[in-house]
């Protein structure tokens, strides 16, 4: 990461790939690094957390916000960013985060405990 002042602009460089490593330490290939996300009402460029020792990713916390998700996708499109779209409790409306039971559509654990 490259983080410099230009006049009046912060500017900030993120690879958009990162080395992915296995439980042994060794790096077998390249993967994303953000991931564009749609929660509900929230546009984000998030980090992407890599477990490829997993064999798995993990959304990793919002880095830039947008105020629609036409900004978002425009964005992730020039960046070739991948979008991840959140399921939404059809009972509270919550934003579900990981898994999830289904009733009819997706159901978070608090309604069905």
């Amino acid at each position: 990461m490259k983080i410099e002042r230009k006049k009046n602009n912060l500017v900030i460089t993120i690879p958009l790939r990162q080395k992915s490593f296995d439980a042994t330490g060794e790096s077998h290939y390249d993967t994303d690094n953000l991931i564009g996300v749609i929660a509900k009402d929230e546009y984000t460029i998030s980090q992407l957390i890599d477990l490829g020792y997993k064999g798995t990713q993990n959304e990793g916390m919002p880095i830039l916000h947008f105020g629609s998700r036409e900004e978002l996708e425009s964005a992730c499109n020039i960046a070739e960013i991948d979008i991840w779209e959140h399921e939404i409790c059809t009972k509270c409306k919550s934003i579900i985060y990981g898994s999830y039971s289904w009733d009819n559509g997706a159901v978070c654990f608090t309604c069905t405990d």
